[in-house]
């Protein structure tokens, strides 16, 4: 169901409830990444760069995914080219979009991109509850609306995370990033149980969802340089090494 706030005939469209808490979220999110992470940044033409990158990232992958889980509902891929007109996104494969394009943006800038993990921890989590604000209003299903209780619990965690992780004795390293892995850990965990206990379809987003789930679980691990992962890493050294001589 499409809920219409202001028909543009123009376009042949209209201004939609769920466009409206995305477009809010994504103001909200923006200006919040904006202030926290400015002296990270050469300019502010960088920081700019960045939040269109990452947002152009976002709106390919959640449509890219959607238009793959839901291709009967396409007469032609074309289509995918006018979501005002045949709507339609994936919630994890939007994140996906963000951090693929966030870590080309930086390999393009040549920037240290884990610096800004933690600072956008909180930004991302505002943008995706805008997601999931928009669809539960929408849809009026209990999937969405658990999945908007379950984003808010890993925001309010994300006020410790952010202050005490260094402090944890089983993070030893202490590096930078941890909020923002811990924080999409847990979340895309609860994403996954309750797409599971309370929707019967999204296979798609339900494998994005246990992808996205075991990169960043264990990217946590390898950065905490735990005794564990630092077996681990010698393992994957010296499987390395092996290769590099055959």
């Amino acid at each position: 169901m499409i809920i219409n706030l202001i028909n543009l005939p123009w376009i042949m469209g209209s201004i939609t409830v769920f466009g409206l808490t995305m477009f809010l979220a994504f103001v909200w999110a923006s200006f919040l990444f904006f202030r926290q992470t400015r002296e990270e940044f050469a300019n502010d033409e960088k920081i700019v760069s960045f939040l269109i990158n990452t947002f152009l990232g976002w709106l390919i992958g959640a449509r890219l995914f959607f238009y793959l889980g839901a291709m009967k509902q396409f007469s032609s891929p074309l289509k995918i080219l006018l979501p005002w007109r045949y709507p339609g996104l994936s919630f994890t494969g939007g994140i996906l979009g963000i951090i693929i394009a966030g870590w080309l943006w930086s390999k393009r800038e040549q920037f240290e991109i884990w610096k800004l993990t933690d600072a956008a921890t909180r930004p991302l989590l505002i943008f995706a509850g805008g997601f999931l604000l928009g669809q539960s209003l929408v849809t009026q299903e209990l999937f969405y609306l658990a999945s908007l209780g379950a984003t808010a619990l890993s925001a309010a965690l994300s006020f410790w995370t952010l202050k005490s992780y260094r402090s944890l004795t089983w993070y030893p390293s202490g590096k930078i990033g941890f909020a923002f892995l811990s924080t999409n850990t847990i979340l895309c965990l609860s994403f996954i149980l309750l797409a599971f206990l309370l929707s019967s379809g999204l296979y798609l987003e339900k494998l994005l969802g246990v992808s996205l789930f075991l990169w960043s679980s264990t990217t946590l691990l390898l950065r905490s340089e735990a005794p564990l992962a630092k077996k681990i890493n010698q393992r994957i050294n010296q499987l390395t090494k092996n290769d590099q001589k055959n």
